[in-house]
């Protein structure tokens, strides 16, 4: 069988169909059921350290919805996304003026920066929510460990009287050591070393329970056949992540898609 032409990418094409998202996503409260007690203990860990680190797989349509509710429910005024740091300027340009300066997106294919995500700001601004955004990827370090550290040294730098969320990927989220498959050796996440300057700072994770993400295309998550139908909720683990249930997860657009699975 004799292999299909190479298609070159359309970057217009990808440009129309990103800001045409942006323009369409209504971005809105996920009707989840909140465990008060969970509810409760999270508050009171906000007045103490003024952040939560939440873990998340890139890529979901809904994360940003996700965000936006815990905006809504624990009064976060400041966000901390896994961007690099130069992404600052576009998004204070996107919410000045409405224009996003695509170039500066254009290569980005892993779910870190979605439609949604510009989609959020802007609602976070209008509703007055958003006292500041925090872009803290901005090492340029290739190390997985000292990019970590960077980024935690970016958050640290950056904190204030107001609550804020961080949203970094799940394992970038962690608190405690981590090992990779076939590796030796510990790596030290973001999470963790925020952590050792933050006693007790509470993290959380979103869990996906069935649906699709986009990370250098669409990828599906594993579904538990045994699993029971569950609504949107947010609970407390045994081990102590905050935990917002999303039962289904829909691809999010992305900059640059790539090829469709």
């Amino acid at each position: 069988m004799e292999d299909l032409p190479h298609q070159e990418r359309n970057i217009e094409k990808d440009k129309r169909e990103f800001m045409k998202a942006v323009d369409s996503i209504l971005i809105e409260e996920i009707p989840a059921a909140f465990d008060e007690d969970a509810s409760n203990r999270l508050l009171a860990s906000l007045n103490k350290t003024k952040l939560l680190i939440m873990g998340e797989m890139h890529g979901v349509k809904e994360n940003a919805d996700v965000i936006y509710t815990l905006f809504k429910k624990f009064g976060f005024r400041q966000l901390a996304l896994e961007w690099e740091s130069g992404l600052k300027a576009v998004a204070e340009k996107y919410l000045e003026t409405g224009e996003i300066d695509f170039d500066r997106i254009q290569d980005s294919p892993d779910g870190r920066i979605t439609a949604g995500h510009f989609a959020l700001l802007k609602t976070l601004k209008d509703d007055g929510l958003l006292d500041r955004l925090i872009c803290f990827d901005g090492s340029g370090e290739v190390d997985w460990d000292a990019r970590d550290k960077n980024m935690a040294k970016n958050i640290l730098s950056c904190l204030s009287d107001s609550p804020t969320l961080v949203v970094a990927g799940n394992l970038h989220a962690k608190v405690e050591p981590i090992t990779f498959n076939g590796e030796l050796g510990e790596h030290h996440p973001m999470g963790e070393r925020v952590r050792a300057h933050i006693p007790g700072v509470p993290s959380g994770q979103i869990e996906y329970l069935s649906g699709q993400y986009h990370n250098y295309g669409h990828q599906d998550f594993w579904e538990d056949p045994e699993q029971e139908k569950t609504e949107p909720r947010f609970y407390l683990t045994k081990d102590g992540l905050y935990t917002f249930v999303l039962p289904n997860a829909g691809v999010a657009v992305v900059p640059n898609p790539g090829e469709k699975i």
